[in-house]
């Protein structure tokens, strides 16, 4: 075996494998049921509770003990308590070798007048008991598979029965049960009524430790210099959890690295930064920190909200007391935290780096619709009233909370606000009392003037000035107390709006936001921080919001959705034995009822005149746009979860399932023209090639078959292992799209071999439906898990759409490409604008990206990173040129570009220890060498005369326009990150691994050293004036210098701290990776790893704009040089194109208004009340 395949990833070890770590439980285990113990090795998963069954089964094999094992998973879960114990008794039969011994089937019905529990206690005593005078040891696994059986608490309370008979029947004293899986002891039997599963002995499964791994290290052997000093470093990262050993020695042995002998410790980091952390989703193969997510995440919001909260508090705190509690006991379980010494501490450095304090927040988000505001008070410590709820947002956020359970500071911030609703309605109360007792008082000033006057006409002018005075005062006043409320009330809108975008409610968030706009609006006077928290949450809303409008009428859910090739309707079926057609505005023009069919699909033919459904059983109907009905067409008596039909491109055909799984290919007039058969399980999606040559049928195992027009088959081939539940032909009809239950979405050509794609699409849940879009560059995909993904044909993921509140079943773009439509059992169809929304996308890299840069003419932009290639656009982001910068056939990382000052060269810095030069044509025209390690970042003199370039060797160097190198810039500078010239050509500024800023002048000389910063400098700018100097850090902030080094700012972050109360009240959650001046100084703009771009106003440090990417690392970000545009470049590759407008008030309100023009017409979600916010 080779160190390239010793180690194995998944799956239990077979007996013997050469990296099977014995631990303390192997001996443990051994004794115990060699002893005769009812044993349960219970822990969380990926822990090697499989593998150790397998070794210890085998040791007690060897000792003439009869041993059998049950994978629960095998048996499954949805079925009736008859076939349940029928395959636990089978599975027994075959793990024992019984199986040509005693006839299942005839046994099994020799005992059906007994229940199924009944027949599995005589299975034991006429069965196992009787064929082996042994010791019997019955290990079954995966048991957390059956916790939510109605019947599991029998199961179990049968296991404890058997144990207990020992007393009263020796032969049972031969039986024990060895139990493995995710669960606790009291998971076992629910029934408080029932006596609870306390017995048998736990076996504790730990970690590796380092005395006990000496067998994975001879994997290491030949690869590193020092297998047991790398071993400590991977331990240092994986704290001993087997499945992250295994993979991160994996790693070690496929890397390109040397691991040189005294620096194991950064190569040993820098490996698990980029292929554990970094992007961690998409490298979670085989999938282990994703089941980590959800098994804390995809639960009740009632125990997420709980495990949540105490996660964070052993984050915050590094441990917290073990007391044992469920909620400490089901944190456990996910694998994310460890008891050690009784403290509960984070398992292990990976998974606190991945599910770190900025994690917490957004799962938070998920699930908390008032998190803005929460997050804002929290960061105030606790002291900023406005944050919190009032009114409809208080009672709102009370009926979401009343059936969960929050973490503390939800309960403190809830009560809070509680307390504030409190003390405003008694102040408006006392409020209401002054101001009746001052007009009554007024009212009896006028009354007894108005006698006075009356007597006293001579002197009527003086008290009726005095009258007017008292009059005029108390409308001031009252005036006055209305415009408080009036402003009390915008805040609150503003902060629901937010609340409503985090939890994917984009239509009622923006709804809501122009209301804020329009209270605002009827102000009188003007609160300067109010009006910017309205701009704020409009602004945010307006930049993010996809969702354009949403369909209602149907009363269950919608199962199919598509537009019409006119796209002129869009038509949907649902369960509720409705066919509708709506008009591309959002309303109903039609609606067909057929009682008792629950439809499953419905189509369009070519010419837009007619459509066809087909339900559950299978029966087709055809309709003109009129509804009315033109054919139908038989299809079976057996209910299927899904279905699917389509039309030939002539319309004269539909192609759709029928009887014992073939397929039928029917005529528009009713007449069935042929039978396809090669299928032996039921057909669930089926797809016409656009050309009109084939067919495509996918079944629920899995299978896939290609069929010419005339019903033939072309080719079969297993696509999952899993149900395919939806399948689509490309617009080209070259490739098929398949959706499958194991969760991916896959591209196949049409000779069944799988087009591999960067990264798997994949959802959080089984995917459903999958679709091209027109001119077949993205695709779209839907899910059990409740989104709508856009993907590029190379498999990076676009977009995610979040707003259903169930499965999306179905997704429809547009013929014009520019809006998606998705139907959901939320029973709702919603519209999304996918093209008339920022930002511009350009796809063309095939990596990660690090740098891009502009040419002084702002002409064109220039992009590169890990694909070996500099591409150049224009400012509108058409592709002019791909220059390949594979050099002697080797991957080198380009980490940062620049174009030269005369825009007729590009320099890039790369990992090969290189500066290039490239002319516009692509031609490697210079190279300049003299960096003993990575060349990290450069900077051209304004000049044009002299290149700087920064290097992980610690030095800074200056060149000439030749190539020929000009200074080393000396001293114990470290690893340097990056560096810049001053517009003015005066100064350089680094930035450095150590967190300094260091000036320099053209000599070489160390000006000024500038400390500030708590973590290493991932970029340094000067302002276009030289004046100041900007400084970005992982520790995600940004700071503001003068050239004295006095700070002047730090941009405020939500920087992770051990005490919430020290985080600012906004910013990046992230290292922050880039920043860029505007070009008039005014603005600054951030890039950073947690997927956004904020913009700062220099003068107040004042967040004035938060973009919100698609959650990918930005790399890189620069403003175009006339400052209407931002260009970023993230992690999956992509450069994207932002206007960088701050919009005032009124444009925000025009678009918004523009944006909702059809919602607010058209949709019977929205309250009459909220029909004219934009009039």
């Amino acid at each position: 075996m080779t160190s390239l395949n010793y180690y194995k990833l998944g799956g239990s070890l077979e007996y013997q494998h050469p990296t099977y770590v014995v631990r303390q439980a192997d001996s443990q285990l051994y004794e115990a049921l060699k002893n005769g113990d009812l044993c349960y090795v219970l822990n969380s998963r990926q822990m090697g509770k499989s593998s150790l069954r397998v070794h210890i089964m085998k040791q007690i094999k060897e000792e003439g003990i009869k041993c059998a094992s049950v994978d629960l998973t095998r048996i499954g879960s949805h079925v009736t308590p008859s076939e349940w114990y029928g395959g636990f008794v089978s599975e027994l039969l075959r793990g024992f070798g019984l199986s040509k011994k005693v006839n299942f089937g005839t046994w099994w019905r020799e005992h059906e007048f007994l229940p199924p529990k009944q027949r599995l206690s005589e299975f034991i005593d006429d069965v196992l008991l009787t064929q082996f005078s042994e010791k019997i040891i019955i290990f079954i696994d995966e048991i957390d598979s059956i916790l939510n059986i109605s019947f599991k608490d029998d199961f179990f309370a049968f296991i404890r029965a058997c144990y207990n008979q020992r007393a009263d029947n020796p032969e049972y004293q031969r039986l024990t049960f060895c139990l493995l899986g995710v669960a606790t002891p009291s998971d076992l039997i629910a029934d408080k009524n029932r006596t609870p599963f306390n017995i048998g002995r736990a076996i504790a499964l730990t970690g590796f430790k380092l005395n006990e791994v000496e067998v994975l290290g001879r994997g290491l052997a030949g690869i590193v210099a020092r297998p047991r000093i790398i071993l400590e470093e991977v331990l240092y990262w994986t704290g001993g959890q087997p499945f992250l050993t295994q993979k991160l020695c994996q790693l070690i042995c496929i890397s390109s690295d040397s691991f040189p002998e005294g620096r194991e410790r950064e190569y040993v980091e820098r490996l698990v930064q980029t292929q554990m952390i970094q992007n961690w989703e998409a490298q979670d193969e085989p999938e282990h920190l994703r089941t980590i997510r959800d098994r804390l995440t995809r639960i009740s919001e009632n125990q997420a909200g709980r495990l949540l909260g105490l996660y964070q508090q052993i984050l915050q705190a590094g441990e917290i007391p073990a007391t044992d509690s469920p909620e400490q006991t089901q944190l456990r379980l996910t694998g994310l935290v460890v008891k050690q010494t009784d403290k509960l501490q984070v398992y292990n450095r990976i998974y606190a780096e991945i599910f770190n304090l900025a994690w917490i927040d957004r799962a938070f988000a998920n699930i908390r619709p008032y998190n803005q505001a929460f997050n804002a008070w929290v960061n105030s410590d606790f002291t900023d009233e406005s944050r919190l709820l009032r009114g409809q947002s208080l009672q709102d956020a009370r009926n979401w909370s009343a059936d969960k359970g929050l973490s503390d500071l939800d309960r403190r911030f809830l009560d809070a606000s509680q307390e504030l609703e409190k003390r405003d309605i008694q102040r408006k109360l006392q409020v209401e009392a002054e101001a009746t007792q001052i007009l009554s008082q007024a009212n009896d000033v006028l009354s007894v003037a108005n006698h006075k006057a009356k007597r006293r006409i001579q002197i009527g002018g003086g008290v009726l000035g005095f009258v007017v005075i008292i009059a005029i005062f108390v409308g001031i006043w009252a005036n006055k107390m209305l415009q408080e409320i009036q402003l009390e009330k915008t805040k609150s809108l503003s902060i629901s709006a937010n609340a409503l975008l985090n939890s994917d409610r984009q239509l009622e968030a923006l709804v809501v936001a122009l209301r804020a706009a329009k209270q605002f609006k009827s102000l009188i006077h003007v609160d300067t921080n109010t009006q910017e928290s309205v701009r704020l949450a409009l602004q945010r809303t307006i930049f993010k919001i996809k969702e354009k409008n949403i369909l209602e009428g149907h009363n269950d859910a919608v199962r199919s959705v598509v537009f019409s090739p006119d796209g002129q309707m869009i038509a949907t079926a649902s369960e509720d034995n409705t066919v509708r057609l709506w008009n591309i505005t959002g309303k109903e023009i039609q609606k067909i009822t057929v009682k008792n069919q629950i439809f499953r699909n419905v189509i369009f033919s070519s010419d837009s005149k007619k459509v066809a459904a087909i339900d559950s059983q299978n029966n087709v109907t055809v309709w003109d746009i009129k509804g009315q009905k033109i054919a139908s067409f038989a299809g079976q008596n057996e209910e299927q979860f899904m279905s699917s039909i389509c039309f030939s491109p002539d319309g004269k055909i539909i192609v759709a399932p029928s009887q014992k799984n073939t397929v039928t290919l029917w005529h528009i007039d009713g007449r069935k023209i042929k039978t396809l058969n090669g299928h032996k399980e039921p057909v669930w999606a089926i797809s016409c090639s656009p050309d009109g040559t084939k067919i495509v049928t996918a079944d629920l195992s899995g299978i896939l078959i290609i069929w010419n027009a005339d019903g033939q088959q072309i080719k079969t081939f297993k696509a999952s292992e899993k149900s395919i539940f939806g399948v689509s032909f490309s617009p080209d009809s070259k490739t098929i799209a398949t959706a499958a239950g194991d969760t991916t979405v896959k591209l196949w050509n049409l000779d069944g071999k799988e087009i591999i794609p960067k990264e798997p699409r994949k959802h959080d849940n089984y995917a459903i439906s999958v679709s091209f879009s027109p001119d077949g560059e993205a695709i779209a995909s839907t899910s059990a898990d409740n989104t709508i993904k856009l993907w590029s044909i190379d498999g990076r993921q676009l977009k995610t759409l979040k707003g259903h509140k169930f499965s999306v079943f179905s997704a429809s773009f547009s013929p014009d490409n520019q809006t998606i439509a998705s139907a959901s059992g939320d029973n709702t169809v919603k519209l999304w604008d996918i093209h008339n929304t920022e930002p511009k996308t350009l796809i063309e890299h095939r990596d990660s990206l690090w740098s891009v840069s502009a040419s002084p003419d702002g002409k064109i932009i220039a992009s590169a990173g890990d694909d070996n290639t500099v591409k150049l656009w224009n400012i509108d982001g058409q592709l002019i040129k791909s220059i390949d910068t594979n050099i002697n056939n080797q991957w080198n990382r380009i980490w940062t570009l620049k174009f030269s000052l005369d825009g007729q060269t590009i320099a890039t810095a790369n990992t090969d220890k290189t500066i290039r030069i490239w002319n516009l044509n692509g031609e490697n025209i210079k190279t300049f060498t003299g960096h003993q390690d990575q060349v990290v970042d450069i900077s051209y003199s304004p000049d044009n005369q002299t290149l700087v370039s920064a290097s992980f060797d610690g030095t800074i160097k200056l060149w000439n326009q030749d190539g020929r190198e000009l200074k080393t810039f000396a001293g114990n500078v470290g690893k340097v990150r990056s560096v810049n010239f001053s517009p003015n050509s005066k100064i350089i500024a680094s930035g450095h691994n150590n967190g300094t800023i260091q000036l320099w002048n053209l000599q070489g000389q160390n000006l000024k050293i500038i400390q500030g910063h708590i973590s290493y400098i991932t970029d340094t700018k000067f302002s276009p004036d030289s004046k100041i100097i900007a400084s970005a850090s992982q520790d995600k902030t940004i700071k503001l210098w003068n050239l004295d080094g006095q700070l002047l700012k730090t941009l405020p972050s939500s920087s992770e701290t051990t005490q919430m109360k020290r985080r600012a009240k906004n910013g990046h959650i992230a290292q922050v990776t880039k920043i860029s001046f505007s070009p008039d100084g005014k603005i600054i703009a951030s890039a950073s790893a947690d997927g956004t771009i904020r913009l700062w106003q220099v003068t107040n440090g004042k967040e004035i704009r938060t973009i919100e990417a698609e959650g990918y690392p930005i790399w890189n970000l620069i403003f175009s040089r006339d400052g209407q545009k931002i260009i970023s470049v993230d992690d999956r590759g992509f450069v994207e194109l932002w206007q960088a407008e701050i919009p005032d008030l009124e444009r925000l309100r025009i678009r918004g208004c523009s944006w909702l023009a059809d919602y607010l017409q058209n949709s019977s979600y929205v309250d009459e009340s909220e029909r004219n916010i934009c009039k």
